[in-house]
């Protein structure tokens, strides 16, 4: 295609979305192309562009477009490939299975190409299979004889999957021992071949157009080009992040640093085995002192995290712990193996940044629920600032989107949390999903709770009674999101059996429970956490949403420290703590409507936002405009919406019932 200048990208953008891509099927959507549009102003003018798409908007198609026309106008010889940094693993399939090679074939069909457009996904070493030390391992499980047959066959389809997460099933164990280590020996046999050298040459080719890959990838990235190492992406020209309200909080999780009681045990086994017994024995001495001192400021239970000071038993242990392993590096370096030297190294650093006292960091303590690890945890205070030394310095044109960038009506939230704040100049836009939601959605506010019992028991036994009394006036097709994993099981225990519909309850990892209820025409699903946001659920099989409690993140030693920024109480919460709330209240709604043609009812449950309670207003905000209010029986809107056939009894639970047998 000839080289495009501003106006005739913007041109060629009108003339696909409206012409060539109505022609393949697809509909006309006006805020899509507005999207387009403002996209590529901002790929021209070097700007960052936080841009805000309702749910069935086609925002992925929207930047796939602008980055596509912009790429074209310019010089081949200055041509590099745009990043595509995405949250999830899902997102990133698509865009490689579906989205690209969907538009590329029709951008050759019409001419405006003559080859396809080529896109790889980049993501860290050890995510892929080592060709040398997957022989080695398949060696060993084939003398372990037929009890290791599955195993065996595990290990054979990664011979044809590079991509260890394409291999179902493969456990950690095998992954961690066939996966390409952090450095490569030049002498390995399998050098010339290696499945993984060919993969990172092709991705740093000259014809790669995208890269796609995750938050904490590009991130990494960065990191490496700030210190000057070498970089994990080739040079790119131009940044898009999707999920982009995820990016925060992969910037934390980068930037946490953490000395973990479990990992300390496993060095000193790893010494023992290594044939360094006094080694492992000072290790192992050190990290029960250091768990003293942990468990003596360990959370409560239920409560994961807790401010961590330095005290001067904690002080001891981890002074004790550096001097151990900085005697141990210097009297047996030469005779400890790499791996281990480096696990010496990284563990001496840790605990001598942890016994400095350090105002710049937001220290605490992290213990699982189950009790099992404790870990030493420290997150930098100013995240944004990182970020923005990260990303923003480098001034190259960034699109951010997702669907719930914006809280309530405005960017501030976000822009603020990105690091976008101070000395960058950032556009905003909002545009509405082009769903009928006046139309096909209503929400529901109980009547607010009187004077009574508010302990937790009490509170669970009226959610329950809500929630069965809601189900039945819609026949199932239920999901209900909760806040609380404990509030979840409590309530589940109160209605199992008390519905004559399927009911499944998906706690942590609980995804087989999830795809049951997509198996289920009429079923109800409890569910937390992941299923708020990236889980979809079309057609009639969520026609009641149900959110128990408003989304209030839960305080620990980060927030506390945020708060301590503020002049008073309620500055802080307005700020920080209801925009946090409303994004997460967004997508929890999102899982409502996923199609033109969906009709829902959304009844939210706590009494905090119900017409009169202190957040209504606040909540009415978060969501789209016009949603009809309703305080009695949701039947009336399900029977207008809803075909005679999706309220004919089902039979779905008792056949489920009797396969289970």
């Amino acid at each position: 295609m000839e080289s495009l200048g501003y106006d005739a990208a913007h041109q060629q953008a009108e003339y696909i979305f409206r012409t060539v891509l109505p022609a393949c099927g697809m509909t006309v959507r006006e805020g899509q192309i507005q999207l387009c549009h403002a996209m590529l102003d901002s790929l021209y003018n070097k700007e960052v562009t936080l841009c805000d798409a309702g749910v069935g908007l086609g925002k992925t198609y929207a930047y796939l477009i602008a980055c596509l026309l912009w790429q074209w106008q310019r010089p081949r010889e200055q041509w590099q490939p745009v990043v595509i940094s995405t949250a999830s693993v899902t997102l990133q399939d698509a865009l490689l299975q579906q989205y690209i090679p969907f538009l590329s074939n029709i951008l050759i069909q019409y001419g405006y190409i003559r080859e396809p457009v080529h896109a790889v996904l980049r993501k860290g070493k050890e995510r892929f299979a080592c060709d040398a030390r997957l022989e080695e391992r398949r060696m060993q499980i084939a003398q372990r004889g037929e009890a290791f047959a599955r195993r065996a066959a595990l290990l054979r389809a990664a011979d044809r999957y590079l991509d260890l997460d394409r291999v179902a099933g493969l456990s950690r164990y095998d992954r961690r021992h066939i996966c390409v280590p952090d450095r490569c020996d030049r002498q390995c046999g399998a050098w010339d071949s290696c499945r993984y050298r060919q993969y990172v040459r092709a991705s740093n080719g000259p014809t790669i157009t995208i890269q796609i890959c995750n938050h904490n990838y590009l991130l990494a990235d960065a990191l490496h080009r700030q210190k000057g190492w070498k970089p994990l992406l080739r040079d790119y020209q131009a940044l898009i992040i999707d999920e982009a309200h995820s990016l925060p909080d992969a910037a934390q999780q980068m930037a946490t640093r953490r000395l973990s009681v479990q990992k300390l045990t496993q060095l000193a086994e790893q010494l023992a085995r290594a044939h360094h017994p006094y080694a492992a024995q000072q290790v192992q001495a050190q990290t029960r002192a250091l768990a003293a001192a942990c468990n003596s400021n360990a959370p409560a239970k239920g409560k994961p995290r807790r401010a961590f000071p330095i005290t001067e038993a904690s002080a001891t242990a981890l002074a004790g712990m550096q001097k151990v392993v900085m005697q141990i590096l210097e009297r047996e370096h030469t005779r400890l193996p790499r791996p281990l030297q480096n696990q010496l190294a990284e563990t001496k650093e840790q605990a001598g940044q942890f016994a400095r006292p350090d105002d710049s960091m937001i220290r605490y303590i992290e213990m699982t629920e189950n009790g099992e690890s404790v870990s030493l945890c420290a997150v930098p205070r100013d995240l944004p600032g990182q970020l923005y030394d990260l990303l923003w310095k480098r001034e190259k044109p960034a699109i951010l989107t997702s669907g719930t960038l914006a809280a309530g009506r405005d960017f501030d939230y976000a822009a603020r949390r990105m690091g976008l704040s101070n000395g960058v100049a950032v556009n905003t836009l909002q545009v509405p999903s082009p769903f009928d939601y006046p139309r096909n959605a209503m929400l529901y506010f109980p009547p607010r709770p009187g004077v009574g019992d508010y302990s937790k028991e009490a509170q669970n036994e009226r959610v329950a009674g809500q929630i069965e009394s809601l189900v039945r006036s819609a026949c199932g097709h239920t999901l209900v999101l909760f806040t609380s994993y404990d509030q979840m099981g409590h309530v589940y225990e109160q209605l199992e059996g008390r519905l004559p519909y399927p009911l499944y309850k998906a706690a942590r990892g609980g995804q087989r429970f999830v795809e049951q209820f997509k198996q289920c025409p009429n079923a109800v699903l409890l569910a937390g956490g992941p299923c708020w946001e990236g889980v979809d659920f079309p057609g009639d099989m969520v026609s009641l949403l149900v959110i128990v409690r408003l989304p209030f993140p839960v305080p620990d030693p980060v927030r506390e420290a945020q708060r301590e920024c503020y002049p008073d109480l309620h500055s802080y919460i307005q700020t920080e703590i209801v925009p946090e709330m409303q994004q997460k209240l967004r997508q929890g709604f999102g899982r409502a409507i996923r199609t033109e043609s969906d009709s829902c009812a959304v009844a939210i449950l706590d009494p905090r936002a119900a017409p009169g309670g202190r957040y209504h207003r606040t909540v009415l905000d978060s969501l789209p405009a016009g949603i009809p209010i309703m305080t009695d029986d949701i039947q009336t809107f399900l029977r207008a919406h809803k075909s005679p056939d999706y309220f004919l009894p089902n039979h779905s639970s008792s056949k489920q019932k009797a396969e289970e047998r």
